[in-house]
């Protein structure tokens, strides 16, 4: 309740920043507030950015995806169409104007008003603006960065190639480390209640950008199999230091403009969307303990999911664990280190080690929503385990098979399955295209008005990391 009443003053005090910086010119400067800043401080930059990543990673682009790889299925209205990949320069808008107005643009702001003396709200900063330019990139694959950002001096800002992303990703995780690891008596100011996720706990930051530095070089498997492998090996060994701190969870409150998004949109949007039956039948084929967590029965008291195509309304929505009011929702974890883990481990040739980390991520992922340790042993017993006698292939297949089914409501299952193609999908046979779609269109205004901009409108054009 502390969090949320802090979450609540601070959105108000954006809330009058903005109303006052749109009256400035009706007041003299004698009348000026002390109460009333002119410029943002870090205490109220840090909130608008956590928000702009919990919309960008658990709204609607969690919701398009969702839909891409079959975990969700849109049955009316624009939720339909995207279902069937009519996915326009207009549709991806908002997403691409919360990820570079609200986040890009903001962490700057956040770096540099922190500067050297706030060294924990510079490394949040940096660590957000890597996870805002993984969301991007993977979106669109060549983005804006070295140019972007910097307002009226530069309204065309020439597109960094997904590479040069990448990599700048890493650099800013590495410095965001570097940052969060300086002592406490190094801050002028510290965060706390101003960061919804982690109240300014430097291990859990620290934990999150070594599993995001994991996670994109882990990215590049078809790019660099053996490279990429030792990374992510590494990362997820300095990870594991931090094992103990809290995983990063999108936060939501039971007030109007705070709620989990699942929710507000099911409730706003009742019967656009419901559970895929790729998802269901493939839970309920395993005997799979997620069915009754991951979706809720249906009129007719049962778990059911659109067929691949289908438009009837008479389906399971997701389950309350992740469509809340308040329920909060995954975006780094722990348990996605340890698939990373495994399946690293496996291209590096280190079956025991990929065996090992595999258990530990499906160990991980049903303890977080739940399951309880009989039913996850039997699991791993059963369907969930690695049978002693699998080939590498057949065990890649499995891991990436179960990380499929636990990053349900995360973007990053969209990511994966176009890096591997597993599990093998059927494109809705109603869709506009005869394949799954493997990225967004170029945003409008960009196309049209940024003569720099990497112009892309076919959705099955591949981005950089997913070559053919």
């Amino acid at each position: 309740m502390q969090l949320i009443m802090k979450r609540k003053l601070v959105i108000l005090s954006v809330a009058s920043l903005s109303f006052t910086l749109a009256c400035k010119d009706f007041v003299s400067k004698d009348d000026v507030s002390p109460n009333e800043p002119s410029v943002a401080t870090l205490s109220t930059l840090l909130p608008v950015i956590e928000v702009a990543l919990f919309s960008s990673y658990t709204g609607s682009s969690a919701r398009n995806t969702s839909m891409f790889i079959q975990h969700t299925a849109g049955i009316a209205f624009q939720s339909n169409d995207y279902n069937k990949y009519i996915l326009t320069e207009t549709d991806v808008s908002n997403d691409w104007t919360t990820l570079y107005n609200s986040g890009f643009v903001n962490c700057n702001d956040l770096i540099f008003r922190a500067g050297t003396v706030n060294p924990y709200y510079a490394g949040i900063g940096k660590i957000s603006k890597a996870m805002i330019l993984g969301a991007a990139t993977d979106f669109w694959g060549d983005v804006p960065n070295t140019e972007a950002g910097k307002g009226q001096a530069n309204l065309t800002p020439k597109y960094d190639t997904q590479e040069q992303v990448i990599a700048a990703i890493q650099t800013l995780l590495s410095e965001g480390i570097a940052e969060m690891k300086k002592p406490e008596s190094a801050n002028a100011l510290l965060p706390a209640g101003d960061d919804f996720m982690f109240e300014g706990n430097p291990s859990a930051w620290i934990k999150s950008a070594y599993i995001l530095k994991a996670r994109y070089a882990n990215r590049l498997s078809k790019r660099n199999a053996a490279g990429s492998a030792t990374d992510a090996l590494m990362y997820a060994d300095s990870a594991s230091a931090y094992s103990s701190s809290p995983d990063m969870f999108a936060v939501f409150s039971n007030k109007g403009n705070e709620l989990n998004q699942w929710f507000a949109f099911n409730f706003e949007r009742n019967n656009y969307m419901k559970m895929s039956a790729t998802l269901i039948d493939t839970l309920r084929g395993l005997g799979d303990p997620r069915l009754r967590i991951y979706a809720n029965k249906n009129p007719n008291d049962e778990y059911s999911g659109v067929p691949n195509g289908g438009e009837a309304t008479g389906h399971s929505y997701l389950g309350l664990t992740y469509a809340a009011k308040n329920a909060p929702l995954p975006m780094v974890t722990f348990f996605e280190l340890k698939f990373i883990e495994a399946e690293a481990a496996l291209r590096a040739g280190n079956s025991s080690r990929a065996r090992t980390a595999y258990a530990d991520a499906l160990t991980e992922q049903l303890k977080s929503i739940a399951v309880s340790q009989t039913d996850i042993d039997s699991y791993l017993a059963g369907s969930g385990g690695l049978p002693a006698e699998a080939t590498d292939a057949e065990l890649q297949n499995q891991i990436l098979f179960q990380k499929w089914i636990a990053m349900f409501t995360q973007p990053e299952a969209w990511s994966d399955w176009r890096r591997t193609n597993i599990p093998a999908l059927t494109p809705n046979p109603k869709g506009v295209l005869n394949e799954i779609p493997r990225r967004y269109p170029t945003e409008q205004r960009e196309r049209n008005n940024n003569p720099n901009a990497t112009i892309v409108s076919d959705l099955k054009t591949r981005v950089w990391w997913d070559p053919q």
